[in-house]
């Protein structure tokens, strides 16, 4: 077996406080694989159960020298960032366009300073966080199914965002040689979502899941990407730690489901739990990926399907 360089890397995890962010400091902790926090201050510390595990540098992605120091602090071969603008608690597609300059700033510019650190410290490997937003109205496609090579047509401010890191890790690979990939992600639920959007609402099926509930949730009944947000860790982890060199976009995927399907697989799970839900047209609407090719590259299968992400959150055992 090829030993890999990548085995037991240095990872410097630039947003590692944040929702999916913190889950990957989480995984790598747990396989012994040094972690390193860079980012800014949170209000709620989404790490407090593995306090002093791993190293932290406070700072932002807006300065590439803090970038470069922290870099060098932690000795990193390898960083994963999740760093997006997301307006407070308002959510990364009404950040986007509530703020365009601040979305742009640490998106895009913050994200090109992440790569011009990382390239000139010499670290081996660079995963940023992608998603489905970079594609335009899932109507617009032919194909039941969308993959990497699916035209990007986003009509959000973060869309644009997510095509221009794309566009940079290309040139990055590029001109550099810079082993960077942009892994694209569905809509990701589990424990500590703190933000609003459509995960939110999702997640307000599961959180007010109690006997004799009836909640209302207005939301469209058509079908979505949905994954784990350990499932996601992992699945970076996989990326990660490869011995061969990463293509510059893969699709991760969980499952998918309609708001419908998960309203009723809580209902089954809680005796007089009931969802009221109005349908409504979509705000936005993204067409279904095809993560045929990182599942084959790294052997990847979810452990959450939607009856175990549900049984995890209510409080059940996985079957």
């Amino acid at each position: 077996m090829t030993t890999s360089p990548f085995e037991a890397p240095s990872v410097l995890v630039i947003g590692g406080r944040g929702f999916i962010g913190s889950h990957i400091v989480r995984a790598l902790v747990a396989r012994n694989i040094p972690a390193h926090v860079f980012g800014p201050t949170m209000a709620t510390d989404l790490l407090a159960d593995s306090a002093g595990k791993f190293g932290e540098i406070n700072g932002s992605v807006e300065d590439r020298i803090a970038i470069l120091e922290a870099i060098k602090a932690s000795g990193a071969t390898a960083i994963v960032t999740t760093a997006a603008y997301g307006e407070g608690g308002k959510g990364l597609m009404v950040g986007g366009e509530a703020d365009v300059d601040r979305a742009m700033a640490i998106n895009v510019d913050g994200f090109r300073k992440v790569l011009e650190a990382a390239q000139s410290a010499g670290v081996s490997r660079v995963i940023t966080t992608g998603s489905s937003v970079v594609f335009g109205p899932a109507d617009t496609y032919s194909a039941e199914r969308v993959d990497e090579s699916g035209v990007k047509r986003p009509r959000t401010i973060y869309g644009l965002t997510k095509v221009l890191s794309e566009d940079l890790v290309q040139y990055y690979r590029d001109r550099h040689g810079l082993d960077a990939s942009s892994i694209r992600l569905p809509i990701v639920l589990g424990p500590g979502l703190w933000y609003q959007g459509a995960a939110s609402a999702i997640s307000s099926v599961i959180t007010n899941a109690a006997p004799g509930a009836r909640p209302a949730v207005r939301f469209h009944d058509l079908p979505i990407d949905l994954m784990h947000v350990s499932d996601v860790a992992r699945a970076i982890l996989e990326a990660l730690t490869t011995a061969e060199p990463l293509e510059a976009i893969y699709h991760i995927n969980g499952f998918t489901a309609r708001m419908s399907e998960i309203a009723a697989a809580a209902a089954e799970l809680v005796p007089g739990y009931a969802v009221e839900q109005e349908i409504v047209p979509p705000t936005n609407t993204f067409p279904l990926m095809d993560d045929s090719r990182f599942r084959a590259r790294f052997a990847f299968t979810p452990e959450y399907d939607l009856k175990y992400l549900l049984k995890s959150q209510i409080g059940g055992a996985k079957s």
